[in-house]
This record gives structure tokens, C-alpha cells and sequence, in this order.
């Protein structure tokens, strides 16, 4: 789920970097709002959640997404600023720091993970609960599909 997780972080920021000409012209907030609400569509129908099932689950999903989301935003500000730098400017011991860091971020993300897995056991079936990974899966597939499509119009 850790994986599918970033990986949808960063399908997102793609989208949210190089979408559609409309899509530009919304604050990013509301197209990650917009992103959020075909996901949770998505999730509702794939997973065939019931009413209460999706309230609950998508309160907390949600969240899990967020915290992930900042940690991912964190390690991109770093990479960034490493990246940005002249060359020859980074000493190896901050190669080093950023290095750890980026690494100690995947491990954020799976406790947080395993944090949420105890809270979605109580709301989702098993079948859903080992379901979930397999539509992250395919919901970051079918983003990646429409990036690509409507990227090779510009």
C-alpha cells in the first residue's frame, strides 16, 4: 500500500504540474479536491462499499493520504533544493543527510500505513481490505493513462 500510495502522490503532482489547460486554471487545491472526489468514486464502486462503509472509510483514508502526502512534499523540497544546487556546492555529508532522510521517509510512510491497516481492518471487509491495494493500483494506472493521452494533444 506504501508503494501505491507514492506512487499516486506523485501521479497526482504530475497531473497537478502538467493537467489539462482547464485543470491549469484551477488552484491546486481544488483539483487535488477533484482528484480526491473521482478517487473516492472510484474506490466506492471497485471495492463496493456501502454508505457507511465509505463515510468511515474515506474519513480515515483521507488522512492517511494527507500525512503521506506532506511527508512525500517534504522529500521533494529536499531533493529540489538538492537538485537546484550548483554543482559542486553539496558536500557529501549533506548528500549523505538527504540520502538518510529520503530513506527514513519510506519508513514514515509504512508505519503510517500499518497504522491506518488496523483502523481500515474494522470498517472493510477482508476481501476489500485485500482488495484496496489492487484498485490503488488501477486508479493510479488509469491516471497515468489519461496524463499520457491528453499529453500528447499539447
Amino acid at each position: 500500500m506504501k508503494r501505491i500510495c507514492t506512487i499516486f502522490t506523485l501521479v497526482a503532482l504530475i497531473c497537478l504540474t502538467s493537467a489539462t489547460a482547464s485543470a491549469q486554471n484551477r488552484d491546486r487545491k481544488q483539483f487535488r479536491d477533484d482528484i480526491r472526489e473521482y478517487k473516492h468514486n472510484y474506490f466506492k464502486q471497485k471495492l463496493d462499499l456501502s454508505r457507511e462503509q465509505a463515510n468511515s472509510f474515506f474519513d480515515l483514508y483521507d488522512k492517511m493520504d494527507d500525512a503521506i502526502t506532506a511527508l512525500n512534499d517534504e522529500a521533494r523540497t529536499l531533493e529540489t533544493r538538492i537538485y537546484g544546487a550548483p554543482d559542486g556546492t553539496i558536500t557529501d555529508i549533506e548528500y549523505e543527510v538527504a540520502t538518510r532522510t529520503l530513506i527514513e521517509v519510506k519508513e514514515k510512510e509504512a508505519a503510517i500505513e500499518k497504522e491506518y491497516y488496523d483502523k481500515f481492518n474494522e470498517i472493510l471487509n477482508k476481501k476489500q481490505l485485500f482488495e484496496l491495494r489492487k484498485v490503488e493500483r488501477d486508479f493510479t494506472m488509469q491516471l497515468l493513462k489519461y496524463h499520457h493521452k491528453n499529453g500528447k494533444k499539447k
